[in-house]
């Protein structure tokens, strides 16, 4: 048996001696100087006005970069009943049209409706879903990307 450097605490030491906690040492924060428009704000101590979070674009028919052939298919989708949606998404790295219908977002009582929509990638691997929250203007509010498990 070899010989170790690590000594295991006897049963007859004090309970504190045998629970060593290494401590870390604390990572210094640096603080960043504040920013001042006027020297009146410097004397009452306000600092600049943070900027706010850039927001993410909509997509729409009129959206830059969308081919004829997305546009086509979300025309054969939409009908009276369907409303159809655009939604990258990010597993694809596409845009994809996601038909609604329109009965699920009216009727409901809440006020941002989860909906599920299952897809592949063009080449028909990698099914995933993609579940969008809609709100009662058919805006995306947010959306996740899950996989697709099925049963046999």
């Amino acid at each position: 048996m070899a010989n170790t450097s690590l000594k295991l605490p006897s049963k007859n030491q004090n309970s504190n001696e045998r629970r060593k906690v290494v401590k870390q040492p604390k990572k210094k924060f640096e603080k960043k100087k504040p920013v001042y428009i006027t020297d009146e704000d410097l004397e009452m101590d306000i600092p600049l006005v943070p900027e706010a979070p850039k927001k993410k674009e909509k997509l729409t028919v009129n959206s830059r970069g969308l081919s004829t052939d997305l546009l086509n298919e979300m025309k054969k989708l939409e009908s009276e009943k369907i409303k159809v949606v655009l939604v990258n998404c990010e597993r694809c790295k596409k845009i994809i049209p996601v038909p609604i219908p329109k009965k699920f977002i009216s009727k409901s009582k809440l006020p941002v409706v989860p909906i599920s929509y299952i897809h592949k990638n063009p080449q028909n691997k990698d099914q995933h879903c993609i579940t969008l929250h809609v709100d009662h203007d058919f805006d995306i509010r947010r959306q996740r990307i899950s996989d697709v498990v099925f049963s046999p």
